[in-house]
């Protein structure tokens, strides 16, 4: 179970975080050093030092997402992540059709991925509850959300008939996978893959213009994959410098 979920097209903060990316994180080079760290200052311990830092570390992680108000915070970062996805769908640069008046924009997930890391970083960094964690673990948890959002939206399958709604009555239409629009050598998972957004009218989506969308979904999905890798990568240079 993640920590983000999609209810009545909304996505939203579950009310608690899960230990699993923690321990995940414990094993990668950051986390170890950091659990050594705090072993460092415990001066004994029955069931190890190590064991017993992982374990402080992460009831203090836990206890500090439940108390207020960074808990608040928490669940407003769900509507900035979604506020993220509007704002980049103005860039010209980015692959786009026109239904019924409406704009539909293909949007690269590696686009998405920094700008709302970079967000929640400023938001939340020296947040009550955060500010007196380990500099890594905190660094850690701030990525982690943005990622456990990312996957509630491609969990919660989104499309013209089921739309997580953003902002500027911008929605979330779809989900596209496998396409390569960053190098996997500094963006990591999130360079691949994208989602589509669309100009949701107020009066909601009659059956012939959702077809529409779908059809335009498809379109978009059949012409970004004919594009060359180098075609791919300049066209996110080039929307991200429209947006920044």
């Amino acid at each position: 179970m993640g920590w983000f979920r999609v209810t009545q097209g909304q996505l939203e903060y579950r009310g608690r975080i899960t230990r699993e990316p923690f321990t995940k994180w414990t094993a990668t080079g950051n986390g170890a050093e950091a659990v050594a760290r705090a072993a460092r200052g415990i001066r004994f311990s029955l069931m190890g030092r190590s064991r017993t830092a992982r374990r402080r570390m992460w009831r203090a992680l836990e206890d500090a997402t439940r108390s207020e108000p960074l808990a608040t915070a928490i669940r407003a970062e769900a509507a900035r992540y979604m506020e993220v996805l509007a704002d980049l769908s103005y860039a010209d640069a980015l692959p786009r059709a026109h239904i019924a008046l409406h704009r539909l924009v293909l949007v690269p997930r590696a686009m998405i991925a920094g700008r709302a890391q970079s967000g929640m970083t400023a938001r939340l960094d020296h947040a009550p509850g955060l500010s007196h964690l380990d500099e890594d673990l905190r660094i850690f948890f701030l990525n982690q959300l943005a990622v456990e959002m990312d996957d509630a939206l491609r969990q919660a399958a989104p499309s013209p008939r089921r739309p997580v709604q953003a902002r500027d009555e911008w929605a979330c239409v779809g989900i596209g996978t496998g396409t390569l629009w960053v190098d996997p050598v500094w963006t990591g998972p999130d360079g691949s893959g994208h989602i589509f957004m669309y100009e949701f009218p107020r009066a909601g989506l009659p059956r012939k213009e959702r077809q529409a969308v779908e059809a335009g979904i498809r379109e978009l999905t059949t012409a970004s994959s004919s594009m060359s890798r180098t075609e791919r990568f300049a066209l996110v240079r080039s929307a991200s410098l429209q947006r920044s």
